[in-house]
């Protein structure tokens, strides 16, 4: 475990070409959580809203959640807008950036950005390399937050940390990785080489844990990000491939949606999202944020330019996924870069229908109504 925290840059994450990815992840951080983007750290990659969160992680009312590797504590500040009454330990090595007086800081500034008083408590332990220092048998969730590939002894500490987690508890990993034939390197302290979610499955079960929860499809949208959940508990786990193994045939026409060619076929896209459509509700219990994973792939055209493309991604999405106002803005935006202004009209106001009040969408309206009539 590297003794730094750095705020997430993400720069191996992302694939972009003429156009920041921050200018899709995270634009509606304001109107979801009161703070920026860069607030958010990690979860702005993985999650767009508190709902999503709050389903995947379901941590509960005096739970007893660590952190392993936590920095200054900046993932707990975010978890503090979504929960009440749990008790957040933040564990790392490094002294100087997890100290009580910049915790205490830390939270305050996500108490004033959640707008309710903070009922959470938060402790704080320092550990080593090889040992957290934490009590055993104590915690119903750890997590790793993109630092497990930083982590000097990793086998050591994945086995010290189930020592802490209680025998129902979970261990969750929010983290990036490689892919066959695509592999990523961290440029932090030193490149090293992101293990693929294969490799990172087959030793975590060598660990005693099993893979129980999934955010999105094991393959690249926008980034490399990923959630996972393990418990101890292998049948759970037997039902969680069950549900995947049900779902991964149809869902690998979706991963047709990256190449430009298929994506610009709107013929070709109908016919997929057609096969899509009567098993979205099976989809949804294998991977919760497939919707959100669906949306990515139309940045990652956007982020090339190739705004055909990601204009039909998006309409896919609303065929399948009606009322999330994110989709009907990117649609828009598509539209818009295009100088399909009254579309883009259109399909702005309807964002705006879902989400009152959405600056964003009052901005983008008033723009669009000037372009579609004429008016510079």
């Amino acid at each position: 475990m590297k003794p730094i925290l750095r705020l997430i840059t993400l720069c191996f994450f992302l694939n972009t070409t003429n156009i920041s990815a921050q200018d899709y992840f995270g634009q509606f951080s304001k109107t979801e959580f009161n703070c920026d983007g860069e607030d958010l750290n990690f979860f702005l990659w993985l999650f767009e809203n508190k709902t999503q969160i709050n389903n995947f992680l379901d941590i509960k009312k005096g739970d007893k959640v660590v952190e392993i590797g936590a920095g200054n504590g900046i993932n707990f500040g975010v978890m503090s807008m979504l929960y009440d009454s749990v008790n957040f330990t933040a564990q790392d090595i490094n002294e100087t950036a997890l100290n009580r007086i910049s915790l205490n800081k830390l939270i305050r500034k996500y108490t004033k950005y959640s707008g309710k008083p903070q009922t959470n408590t938060f402790e704080i332990v320092i550990g080593n390399l090889t040992s957290t220092h934490l009590k055993d048998n104590t915690y119903d969730e750890a997590f790793i937050i993109n630092s497990l590939h930083d982590f000097d002894k990793q086998e050591e500490m994945i086995d010290d940390i189930g020592k802490k987690i209680k025998q129902d508890g979970k261990f969750i990993l929010l983290e990036g990785y490689s892919f066959p034939g695509d592999t990523q390197t961290c440029p932090d302290y030193g490149p090293h080489v992101l293990h693929t979610l294969d490799f990172e499955l087959a030793r975590f079960e060598k660990h005693g844990w099993y893979l129980t929860k999934m955010r999105a499809p094991n393959f690249k949208a926008a980034h490399y990000g990923q959630a996972l959940i393990y418990e101890r508990d292998k049948n759970k786990s037997l039902a969680f491939y069950t549900k995947k193994k049900n779902v991964d045939e149809v869902i690998s026409h979706a991963f047709r949606f990256r190449d430009n060619v298929v994506a610009s076929d709107a013929a070709l896209m109908l016919q997929i999202t057609d096969s899509l459509k009567p098993r979205i509700r099976d989809i949804n219990q294998a991977y919760t944020g497939f919707e959100t994973w669906l949306r990515e792939l139309g940045y990652k055209h956007m982020m090339k330019a190739e705004y055909q493309a990601a204009e039909n991604i998006f309409k896919s999405i609303i065929d399948l996924y009606p009322t999330s106002y994110q989709t009907y803005y990117w649609l828009a935006y598509a539209q818009e870069k295009q100088s399909k202004f009254e579309l883009a009209l259109k399909n702005y106001s309807d964002a705006l229908a879902k989400s009152p009040n959405n600056e964003a969408c009052i901005k983008k309206v008033k723009q669009m109504e000037k372009l579609s009539n004429g008016k510079n």
